[in-house]
């Protein structure tokens, strides 16, 4: 009987735990797999909410490595993964998208000779002032497997010399955690918010280039606060953007409801039923696309530029005038909406499934080589 290749898994923020959420079964059914949560976020309902309510089983391995500067936080994850990957001694590490946990876990496996998969592969900003595009690079440059979610991401690892046989275009494991968390949420979950479908904005802001800068916070509190006075705005509040609020005393308007951190189901189902969100999330804009919400995107530039192309997503920039511009657009005109929701997203769904068929074949490839 074949031994079954050892694989470990790195994850450490909400986005992490969805866009896994489809292909940690598969992997357990798979390989022998082991399942590390660096905690690198630390609020109960930025993570193990998320398991709970994805049914998915417990991490073998939490790291509790918090929140801190960029350094310092890469460091604790590097130090603390280290012995796990001694100790379970893999053959494969897999880790998704760009963030601090993603760079940590390809960087102590590529030091230990461990070879690396990739998930969403070949995304690029090109901002090197975002510490996420960064951790795509690098992350990029040292991995063996490379599963790009489309043609674009596929283009921008060739351009930078990476190609096949190491990539491969797979599509994007999040939309198929936003298909299936559709069909747990159900639209009574808008009763406890009290809001009514189509009659509301949806917002989240989180990343340091909006939180750490006052006066660019204080102009997208600004532009939130236009846009209350003719719909009301839930914002789920990030606890980084919390303190960066209650720092400097920003204060929001009336008819923005501040929340705590939502679980995945409760945060889907609003969603899907907003009239638009707005975000500097990555991970979505692609969601907001699955369930047919059209997204503004608080950013000057998007790692996802196929859903602005498609004319499904807006990007807005920081402004309160371009945000509010393109707010006004969609809440003046029920055809203009109309439009948006017709357009067709360029969404590639099955990932999942295409990731395992091509890293077991890899993994028996590799076994039968030794």
């Amino acid at each position: 009987m074949r031994r079954r290749p050892r694989i470990l898994s790195v994850l450490g923020t909400r986005p992490e735990i969805v866009k896994f959420s489809p292909i940690l079964p598969l992997l357990d059914r798979a390989f022998r797999h082991r399942l590390v949560h660096t905690g690198q976020h630390y609020d109960e309902n930025m993570d193990r909410v998320f398991f709970r309510e994805l049914r998915l089983r417990t991490p073998d391995d939490f790291l509790k490595v918090g929140s801190g500067g960029q350094g310092a936080q890469t460091a604790r994850m590097l130090e603390r993964l280290e012995p796990i990957l001694t100790r379970f001694a893999p053959e494969w590490v897999m880790v998704l998208g760009d963030t601090n946990s993603t760079l940590a876990g390809a960087l102590v496996a590529a030091k230990r000779g461990i070879r690396i998969a990739h998930i969403e592969a070949g995304c690029r900003s090109f901002n090197r002032a975002m510490p996420e595009e960064i951790n795509r690079v690098l992350v990029d440059h040292v991995s063996d497997l490379l599963f790009a979610p489309d043609a674009e991401a596929v283009r921008h690892l060739r351009e930078e010399g990476i190609r096949a046989p190491k990539v491969h275009l797979v599509g994007n494991t999040g939309l198929d955690a936003v298909r299936r968390t559709m069909r747990l949420a159900g639209k009574e979950r808008l009763r406890r918010f009290g809001v009514r479908s189509g009659g509301f904005a949806l917002a989240t802001i989180h990343r340091a280039e909006n939180t750490d800068d006052p006066a660019r916070c204080l102009r997208l509190m600004e532009a939130l606060k236009r846009i209350s006075t003719r719909l009301p705005v839930l914002f789920p509040v990030h606890p980084r953007t919390r303190g960066v609020l209650k720092r400097h005393g920003i204060r929001l308007a009336k008819r923005i409801r501040a929340l705590d951190p939502l679980g995945n189901l409760d945060f889907v189902a609003l969603m899907r039923e907003a009239m638009f969100v707005l975000s500097d999330s990555g991970g979505i804009q692609e969601e907001a696309a699955v369930v047919n919400t059209p997204c503004l995107i608080l950013r000057e530039e998007t790692e996802w530029t196929r859903l602005v192309k498609a004319g499904k997503n807006f990007l807005v920039g920081t402004h309160p005038a371009a945000i509010c511009l393109a707010a006004e657009r969609l809440m003046d005109s029920s055809a203009f909406r109309a439009r948006v929701a017709t357009r067709v997203a360029p969404l590639n769904f099955g990932a999942s499934r295409r990731i395992l068929r091509i890293l077991r074949a890899q993994a028996i490839s590799r076994s039968s080589k030794a």
